[in-house]
């Protein structure tokens, strides 16, 4: 693993580097506030920094691995269920959003997410979700005046 994980740290660097150079193109502040290379800037940044901490890792000495043991190629079988679900959960959070609207839709994925993958009681899922699209409805609506996909009943 320490050869294809240094050739994604070289991938990853030399994508921040693009990221951070295109992003010089644009204003990282407009005003008071930020402006259109602001996000494309700071992910390059920060991508770069973790691309330069998975480089070091694999020239680490301490690796903690046995001698002789070979790494998976793919995490345990249930892990890769999980991830399954979560792509088909978000797959379908996409596709009723413009039915439902943002808000009913952040709220029932919150819940669905939390109840069968997380194994919280549906009361906590229920009123975590709520609460969780309700702040978003919130930030979103009011706070950075966004508009949201809007359902049938209207928010």
């Amino acid at each position: 693993m320490e050869k294809s994980d240094r050739i994604f740290s070289i991938i990853c660097m030399g994508l921040s580097f693009w990221l951070i150079l295109e992003s010089l193109n644009y204003k990282i502040i407009k005003g008071y506030t930020p402006g259109p290379a602001f996000l494309p800037f700071w992910t390059g940044v920060i991508l770069f920094i973790f691309a330069i901490a998975l480089m070091m890792e694999t020239f680490s000495k301490k690796k903690g691995r046995e001698k002789g043991k070979k790494d998976q190629i793919l995490p345990p079988r249930p892990s890769l269920y999980r991830l399954g679900y979560i792509m088909l959960i978000t797959a379908g959070f996409a596709v009723v959003m413009n039915f439902l609207g943002f808000t009913i839709t952040t709220v029932l994925y919150v819940m669905t997410i939390l109840f069968f993958l997380e194994g919280f009681n549906p009361v906590k899922s229920i009123i975590a979700g709520l609460a969780f699209g309700f702040c978003f409805f919130l930030i979103f609506l009011y706070w950075m005046e966004v508009s949201l996909p809007i359902g049938f009943w209207g928010f």
